[in-house]
């Protein structure tokens, strides 16, 4: 077994300057025994921070060795499975390209946008699939775990944002992007573009057409209910949230049914519907008293 380990700094610069024995070695000081022979086989099953949990659950490592695993089994992953793509690498590559667009959209004339969207192609076309076309569940979680969530926010402000500013073949690559990796927002991203470039009359109808396509899921139609609401289309959005009000409440899907009384409740007070809201408040006791009946000891309330 290797002598070497990786030193105590290797946080400043990374591991990717250490010898393989290096970062085998660290594992192994700290309790995990790991080959390449072993590690190939787990990766059939299972991304980077699968494998990391398995090794923290004995991990003796502290202080600067504290987060190890985690950064060891994406490096590993990197040089022992080159064929497959790290989600850290696609992570990284989706990173830079919101980076560039933000830098755009704040005036910055050297945004490499460009160069961003190439990088970010080459990182899509080896992006493990389902049988369906669309990202592997598992490897899209792994890939984008580690955003925090000033980043999620800017990824879901981007297309439109970028449309606002007059950026339009950039707001419509994103937005085809964005419904890529989330296929619950298909056609809806892209709608919300529409809008902030002006065409907002025919985004408006797509978004009503999408909220009552009954071959969706309901996640996606409650997304074109909220895009919406988001344009401010109120009686438009009032009529998407009462009709998916109506399904949650005859499945019994209480959550989503007070969520939506919720939305209700925002969108009357736009439109000074006092008539509506006091209709509402009636919807939402009764839903708020078999909530409570459906999940004893658990009487949440929305609102």
């Amino acid at each position: 077994m290797t002598t070497q380990r990786v030193e105590k700094t290797w946080q400043k610069q990374g591991l990717g300057g250490y010898a393989t024995e290096a970062i085998v070695g660290t594992l192994a000081h700290y309790g995990v025994a790991v080959d390449e022979a072993g590690f190939r086989q787990r990766a059939q099953s299972s991304y980077p921070s699968g494998i990391a949990e398995e090794w923290e659950e004995g991990w003796k490592g502290t202080g600067p060795f504290a987060s190890f695993p985690a950064h060891a089994a994406a490096e590993l992953w990197r040089r022992w499975v080159p064929d497959q793509l790290s989600p850290e690498d696609f992570a990284e590559a989706l990173a830079a390209l919101m980076n560039a667009l933000a830098m755009r959209i704040n005036g910055e004339a050297g945004a490499p946008v460009a160069a961003a969207f190439e990088a970010f192609g080459k990182a899509r076309a080896r992006m493990p699939l389902a049988p369906d076309g669309s990202p592997d569940e598992s490897f899209l979680e792994d890939s984008l775990g580690a955003f925090d969530e000033e980043a999620v926010e800017l990824f879901d402000e981007l297309a439109e944002a970028l449309a606002e500013e007059g950026h339009v073949a950039d707001a419509e690559a994103f937005a085809e992007l964005e419904e890529f990796l989330l296929p619950a927002r298909k056609g809806i991203a892209s709608a919300v573009v529409r809008a902030a470039r002006g065409e907002r009359d025919p985004a408006i109808a797509s978004l009503v057409a999408l909220s009552a396509d009954a071959g969706r899921s309901r996640d996606s139609r409650l997304l074109a209910t909220d895009g919406l609401l988001h344009l401010e289309a109120y009686p438009e959005g009032a009529a998407a949230a009462k009709a998916l009000l109506a399904e949650a409440e005859t499945e019994k899907d209480y959550h989503l049914a007070l969520d939506l009384c919720a939305r209700l409740e925002h969108t009357y007070k736009a439109l000074d519907d006092r008539a509506a809201l006091a209709a509402l408040a009636k919807d939402q006791k009764r839903l708020e008293q078999a909530h409570d009946a459906a999940h004893p000891g658990h009487r949440h309330r929305h609102g």
